[in-house]
């Protein structure tokens, strides 16, 4: 095996080689593992639009209750009593300064069956904020003794009153009309296969 001195070194023509970066093999090898890789993680992500839409709608679930909690810290500071029972049942988008895109308005026997998915509407009948999902294979209702899949979650304005008889205004909260669970969709991606010559770059 030939070799080159550099500074009183010595370098082998295969150390040279490693040092000029991936050769023809290597590379072919690494563009096989990539697409191995690339195709395991789309087959993976298929489920990701489930994923995105629930974060969603947690996060603007997160905004109602950050809404419905100012007005009730405005009536604390202010002892405007009145105000959480004039906000029981009314629409909860109401309080944000922006309503999200997906809000498509306030409805009275609306029909479900003729509405977009993935989207958020008042219903004035029941005064209840409805959403509506898309991908629901993860959203179940788990107030029954087995949990049943729905494609539908709604919430109220309610005000919390003390439990011990004196009746005493507690509070205001925004809550589910039943209990519900949205399952997070599992996202493993495989690890990739060794490329070989990988730990000499």
């Amino acid at each position: 095996m030939r070799s080159f001195s550099i500074q009183g070194k010595a370098i082998s023509h295969g150390a040279q080689r490693r040092q000029r970066g991936f050769t023809m093999f290597e590379m072919v090898v690494y563009i096989l593992a990539a697409s191995i890789l690339f195709a395991a993680a789309f087959d993976r992500y298929r489920e990701f639009p489930g994923e995105a839409e629930r974060a969603n709608f947690q996060a603007i679930l997160a905004q109602l209750n950050t809404a419905v909690n100012l007005q009730m810290m405005r009536a604390i500071v202010s002892e405007s009593y009145s105000r959480p029972s004039e906000l029981e049942g009314g629409n909860p988008m109401d309080l944000m300064l922006t309503p999200p895109g997906n809000y498509v308005g306030a409805f009275n026997g609306v029909d479900v069956s003729t509405m977009p998915r993935r989207v958020w509407y008042f219903d004035e009948s029941t005064q209840e904020l409805v959403y509506l999902a898309d991908s629901s294979e993860n959203l179940y209702r788990t107030d029954a003794e087995t949990p049943m899949p729905i494609d539908s979650v709604r919430f109220s304005i309610a005000n919390v009153y003390a439990r011990d008889g004196s009746g005493g205004w507690e509070g205001m909260m925004l809550e589910p009309v039943y209990a519900y669970r949205w399952a997070a969709v599992p996202l493993d991606i495989p690890a990739p296969p060794a490329v070989p010559g990988a730990d000499a770059l």
